[in-house]
């Protein structure tokens, strides 16, 4: 598993256990599926980046909720790792 440094809501790093990224071929959209330090819950998240840090944004939209439960169901087992 790779980490990740992100920048969280008040600017300060994190660094995060990265799962999996898988791209949306038909938005362009990256979904990363990750882990936070000490804590054993996979959580899922838009992933955007800029030109000095990569930026989680929340998956709010029900369609996004449909498609990544189908990625969690179908490419990451429930231990956290990728399917091969």
């Amino acid at each position: 598993m790779e980490s990740l440094t992100i920048k969280n809501g008040e600017g300060q790093d994190i660094e995060i256990s990265v799962i999996d990224i898988v791209t949306d071929n038909e938005t362009g959209k990256k979904y990363i599926f990750y882990q936070m330090p000490e804590d054993e819950d996979v959580y899922a998240a838009i992933l955007k980046e800029n030109d000095t840090h990569y930026m989680l944004e929340a998956i709010t939209d029900e369609a996004e909720w449909e498609l990544v439960e189908g990625i969690l169901d179908s490419e990451i087992k429930a231990d956290g790792e990728a399917n091969e």
